[in-house]
């Protein structure tokens, strides 16, 4: 069974669907934290650091 066949199968869409929705969960989360690092008490030096690996991620 070839992969595209694979994902035209009742099980295939469901994994797709629940790897997908695994990936947004992650993202929204690390998203999160990162925007929580506004609220530390270092005068934005934890966002900065935040915001700087995120400009600088492949």
């Amino acid at each position: 069974m070839k992969w595209s066949q694979f994902f035209s199968t009742t099980i295939g869409k469901k994994l797709l669907v629940g790897a997908t929705g695994f990936f947004l969960c992650t993202f929204l989360i690390v998203h999160l934290a990162g925007n929580l690092s506004l609220m530390k008490d270092d005068g934005g030096q934890a966002f900065n650091l935040y915001a700087d690996f995120m400009g600088h991620n492949p």
